[in-house]
């Protein structure tokens, strides 16, 4: 849950988890949707199917793996949070190099280098250290340090241990270390949402467990095509758009729907896309079948009162709130 996250916003979110799934045996019990319910509003949804996947993995082994290798095998686990758990639980010897500890290492050691490219020397560097020490604990400091004293921005580095052998701080060369890549533009992502009633409950759908906001719930939806964002961002909206949606439903949902006037919209920043979604009134006499190769996997009419009870996007939860359904 901290893994992009600040701490203060993930404590409440921690706490019900730990309440609903005390072990791991819970945990891979339970269905995705309730796990991904319990997860909505934390963002990066990849994290609780990865999760909850590992949670299976490791129940189907019959013990939590204690080696890099049986770590970094289990969904989810990459070099940094293998290091992270292989050291706290298991002693493991491995730096767990995060942002924080990339700043701390390369100021020590003076490494003018990209993140992606210093990562794998630093992580060389720092192995000797944990070795010689409680390698949970070193990592931990590290990360600790990173945070609060050596800081991207103004680090306090009186206050540093490590500030009389630290070659940043002899050259005064803090602020340029780590080297900063240049940020990649954001890519634009339109969604047009159908709105479709029938009397005190509403059309939802649940997607495919892959991709942006896998597993979650939403108003039936469709991705505007990629040569109708810039008339879209140009001028205004074309008549092309219900027509997308139309056709996206038919597809996806076996409906036949009319799509009529829009209802509202909203625009969400996420790490690396600028998501705008658009609802638009619609109305349907069918019944929803989720398609194969469709985007969901399964389709039905909510309660407005029961929607709370969805594993829903913060972006989903705005667009609802825009409509006065949240």
């Amino acid at each position: 849950m901290l893994q992009q996250t600040q701490a203060a916003v993930v404590a409440p979110y921690y706490r019900r988890f730990l309440k609903r799934f005390g072990s791991v045996r819970a945990l891979a019990a339970a269905e995705l949707t309730e796990v991904l319910e319990l997860w909505s509003g934390l963002g990066y949804y990849s994290r609780a199917r990865n999760l909850h996947a590992a949670a299976k993995a490791i129940v189907s082994e019959g013990a939590f793996p204690s080696t890099l290798d049986g770590l970094r095998a289990l969904p989810g686990f990459g070099p940094y949070t293998a290091a992270a758990v292989g050291s706290i639980a298991f002693g493991l010897p491995e730096p767990a190099i995060d942002g924080n500890a990339v700043r701390v290492y390369a100021r020590l050691v003076g490494l003018r280098a990209p993140r992606a490219e210093a990562e794998k020397p630093l992580r060389e560097l720092a192995r000797p250290l944990l070795r010689a020490g409680t390698p949970g604990d070193l990592n931990q400091a590290v990360m600790d340090l990173g945070q609060l004293v050596c800081r991207a921005r103004d680090p306090a580095c009186p206050s540093c241990p490590w500030r009389r052998v630290c070659r940043a701080r002899h050259d005064r060369s803090t602020a340029e270390i780590p080297m900063r890549t240049k940020a990649r533009p954001r890519r634009v992502v339109v969604e047009l949402a159908a709105s479709i009633t029938r009397g005190a409950a509403i059309l939802m759908a649940r997607r495919r467990e892959r991709g942006l906001f896998g597993g979650l719930w939403e108003l039936p939806a469709a991705s505007l095509p990629g040569d109708q964002r810039e008339i879209l961002e140009g001028a205004g909206l074309p008549a092309a758009l219900p027509v997308a949606l139309r056709d996206a439903l038919r597809r996806d949902l076996a409906l036949t729907v009319v799509v009529g006037a829009e209802l509202a919209s909203v625009d969400r920043i996420l790490t690396h896309l600028n998501l705008k979604l658009i609802a638009f009134a619609a109305k349907t006499r069918g019944v929803p079948r989720a398609t194969p190769q469709g985007r969901y996997l399964e389709a039905r009419f909510v309660p407005l009162a029961e929607l709370r009870q969805l594993g829903l996007s913060t972006a989903s939860r705005k667009l609802l709130t825009a409509m006065g359904l949240w």
